[in-house]
């Protein structure tokens, strides 16, 4: 007879399992202590400081001369609307006029050698001068009239002063013969009737020369009214004349047409345009400015110089035409807060003319500044810069290094502040903190600090970063730029 063998409790299995699982994790301590010591000790090495490489700036003093720019649109200095002066209809124009014709006004031609001569004006148009030929003629007419009317009261006055003279004359005769026979009658040989008809007599040459008197006196009323009439004529005549020259339309001076507003055939009135007409001798170019370089400009122009001016189509362009400050705003733009210069360019100078309504970038010749220290902006940290020393190198111990029995130098940065002047785009002027030599840091400076041992990678000068400006806003002097 067979028989099973009995299984184990759940009891026994659970606490046999725990001890194994103790077993188990106490062999593993073991086994981690026993790898533990075996594992070498980790060898303390010092610290080694790592040298923070910068580029940077060699300070020298430079001259140079300020460039001011500004942006502008060209104008004609001299441009003017026709109009016209009298009414009528155009009967004639110019053969060529269009936009772009060339144009001369009547003036003195002079030629090295030989006799002066009057160029004759083109004319442009004509308007209908008929109705002024017949004021002029009327006018005309007019005139004679009243010269013949003068004429006859200088006439009638030299009879009638002969007439009183006459007059005069006769009743001294008749007065005498009056007196004789008044002495007759009062010795009694004469008769009344007869001294009454000697009395009616004198009377009667009395009235007349009374009248022939007020008439004297009203001639030369009469002439000056007649001379005032004759100035009113002769002014008329002016006007007249003035009309009839306005009739024919010829430049006020040398230009070309940039206009034209009416064709022949058309009837015109006074005071509506004809033509504009555009002198491109000489042009101007207004530019607006920052009230600190308006007031360098206004400087010379006080002292009677006119700075000069290069003008270009942009900024990076080369130099195209030349011209002058001549002129400046007398007040600000309140929106802008820039003030406007006025340039001058004479297109007889350049080879090719500047035309109004281009818009050009100008360079002006500004303030020059003789030894002064230019820096880039980016050295400037909060208002300081660090200067980069040739020191003695210094150990742990603060001893001086020496191999070979030689000191060894080091790059040690030292911060130092500065004093700025005018900027000129990324340079920036220096008036007190630096000094010719001086050897400023230009990167890193997000992390450079104070007294701290640098390795120089590269160099620049204040030249070389005259050369890499975007625009030309500093001119180096002759003897620097050698």
């Amino acid at each position: 007879m067979t028989t099973t063998p009995r299984s184990l409790s759940p009891v026994r299995r659970l606490i046999i399992s725990e001890i194994l699982i103790v077993l188990i994790l106490a062999f593993s301590f073991l086994a981690f202590q026993l790898l533990y010591a075996q594992k070498p000790a980790v060898e303390e090495k010092p610290e080694e400081s790592v040298l923070l490489n910068v580029d940077i700036f060699k300070v020298a003093p430079i001259s140079f001369q300020e460039i001011l720019s500004g942006f502008g649109t060209v104008r004609a200095d001299r441009e003017v609307t026709l109009a016209a002066q009298v009414s009528g209809e155009i009967i004639e124009v110019h053969s060529q006029l269009e936009v772009g014709c060339h144009v001369a006004t009547g003036q003195l031609v002079t030629t090295p050698g030989k006799p002066s001569r009057q160029r004759k004006a083109d004319q442009l148009l004509k308007i209908d001068p008929r109705d002024y030929e017949q004021r002029v003629e009327q006018a005309a007419n007019r005139i004679a009239e009243l010269q013949t009317e003068i004429e006859q009261l200088s006439v009638q006055k030299a009879n009638v002063d002969r007439q009183l003279k006459k007059g005069e004359s006769v009743l001294n005769t008749l007065s005498e013969e009056y007196d004789r026979l008044k002495e007759a009658v009062d010795r009694g040989v004469g008769t009344p009737s007869d001294l009454n008809k000697a009395l009616l007599e004198v009377q009667r040459y009395d009235d007349t020369l009374i009248q022939l008197e007020n008439q004297a006196a009203s001639i030369p009323h009469q002439v000056k009214a007649a001379e005032q009439r004759l100035l009113t004529s002769r002014s008329e005549k002016q006007r007249a004349l003035n009309d009839l020259q306005r009739a024919e339309v010829v430049p006020p001076f040398d230009g070309v047409l940039s206009e034209v507003f009416v064709e022949q055939g058309q009837y015109v009135r006074a005071g509506e345009p004809l033509v504009r007409l555009t002198d491109l001798s000489v042009v101007e170019v207004p530019v607006a400015l920052s009230f600190d370089d308006f007031l360098q400009l206004q400087q010379e122009l006080e002292s009677d110089h006119n700075p000069a001016v290069e003008l270009a189509e942009n900024e990076s362009a080369e130099t195209s035409w030349h011209g002058y400050v001549v002129r400046t705003s007398p007040e600000a733009d309140a929106g802008s807060r820039t003030v406007q210069v006025f340039v001058e360019v004479s297109n007889s100078d350049d080879q090719s003319p500047i035309l109004p309504g281009a818009f050009v970038h100008a360079r002006i010749d500004g303030r020059r500044y003789s030894d002064a220290i230019l820096i880039p902006r980016e050295c400037v940290v909060d208002g300081s810069v660090y200067v980069v020393n040739v020191e003695n190198a210094i150990n742990e111990e603060g001893e001086v290094v020496k191999v070979d029995g030689e000191v060894v130098k080091v790059d040690m940065v030292r911060r130092r502040t500065v004093e700025l002047g005018r900027q000129f785009q990324s340079m920036v002027e220096v008036t007190g903190g630096v000094q010719s030599g001086d050897r400023l840091v230009l990167t890193n400076l997000d992390i450079v600090e104070d007294e701290r041992e640098v390795s120089v990678q590269s160099s620049t000068t204040a030249l070389d970063e005259v050369g890499s400006l975007r625009n030309s806003v500093i001119c180096p002097l002759a003897s620097d730029s050698q």
